[in-house]
Parts: structure tokens; sequence; C-alpha cells
């Protein structure tokens, strides 16, 4: 139609949930995504208020153990849920997810509920994974990143998943939360990882 030329496109909305063992970030991810997101897109608070209505029909048997965060990037809108390590099978089990981010701290062997986690989100048929590798700034050797993203690519060889079309990102969700410019390009990269994933 004429009026709709010049017009951005139309935006997806899409439910994310963030996944992973407890003290490995999950929380702060999803509050510094928001926050990256609204920088770096520029969003104004009304658009961010209607992901916010969006998002109301959350299930009651989520609200006492689950949280949801609101953003946009230039193709789609998010509602972000995060909940506790402990209530994740409760997340899945009621909220239909359009994908899963699974939280994983860079310091130390990839832990057993992350594989706990990556087993129920298949059962309830979440389709689009991505990887969070947190904490890398807390790093002694940068290479040791690497070592801890071979960890992660063999936990999702074991679960079934073809670990070559799981996009990992290395990142800092804690200093991107304070403003750390390049950490905060984690979470952007992060961002626009799922951006892509989505359209599939």
């Amino acid at each position: 139609m004429a009026g709709d030329r010049g017009r951005p496109p139309r935006r997806k909305h899409r439910t994310i949930g963030t996944i992973g063992h407890r003290g490995h970030g999950k929380t702060t991810l999803a509050v510094a995504a928001g926050k990256a997101a609204a920088k770096a897109y520029r969003q104004d608070a009304g658009a961010v208020e209607r992901i916010v209505q969006a998002a109301g029909s959350t299930r009651a048997a989520l609200a006492p153990h689950t949280t949801h965060s609101a953003y946009a990037t230039p193709t789609c809108h998010y509602t972000h849920f995060d909940t506790s390590a402990r209530h994740v099978g409760d997340l899945l089990g009621q909220a239909p997810l359009d994908g899963v981010v699974l939280v994983v701290s860079a310091l130390g062997a990839v832990p057993p509920q992350a594989r706990e986690h990556l087993r129920l989100a298949r059962g309830a048929g979440v389709r689009r994974f991505a990887v969070f590798l947190n904490k890398c700034d807390a790093l002694a050797d940068p290479e040791e990143a690497g070592t801890a993203e071979d960890g992660v690519r063999a936990l999702l060889r074991e679960q079934g998943l073809d670990d070559d079309r799981v996009p990992i990102v290395r990142g800092s969700a804690l200093q991107a939360l304070a403003g750390d410019l390049f950490w905060e390009a984690s979470v952007i990269e992060l961002m626009e990882t799922l951006d892509a994933r989505m359209q599939a």
C-alpha cells in the first residue's frame, strides 16, 4: 500500500528465557540486555510498555518465581523471562518460549544443572538455542574461554544438538550492566545472534 512506503518493517514478537546453573549470571544478563537494547536501539518507553502489556498473559503459576522484561531490536520485540535455577522447569512447562539462552560461566566446568535445563528445554519443544559464555572478564588467561567453549559444545552434542548450529557468544553480563563498552558489545552481539536465530 502506498501509505506503507518508507515505514520500517513490522517487528516480530518473540518470547525467550534464560536457563542455566545458579550463580552463572542469568538475571544479570536479562537486566543487561534490556539496558543495552535501550541504549543501542534508542527505543522509546511507549514501545517497551506495549511489549510489557503483550506479556501480561503470563500464567499465574509463574508469577511467584518469574520476572519478565521487554526490549526491542531492529527486527524483534522480545519478552525475556528470567527465573531462579530451581524453577526453570516451571518456566519451560508454563510459558511457550520461542528460544532460550543457556548462560554458562567460563570459570570452570559446565555444571550438571545446565545439562538438566537443556534436557528440559528440548523436552518442552524449544527449537532455538544460543549460549552466553559469561564472566569472560574474570579469566586469568583469555585462552581459557576456548576451553570453556569446548566444554559447552561437548554438552550440546551430548544433548543431541548440532553444536555447530548453536551460537556461543563470549561476554560479561556484569561488566555490560556496569556500562563497559567492550562488554556491552558482547550483549549486543548476543541480541544480533538471537535476531538471526528468530527469523528461522
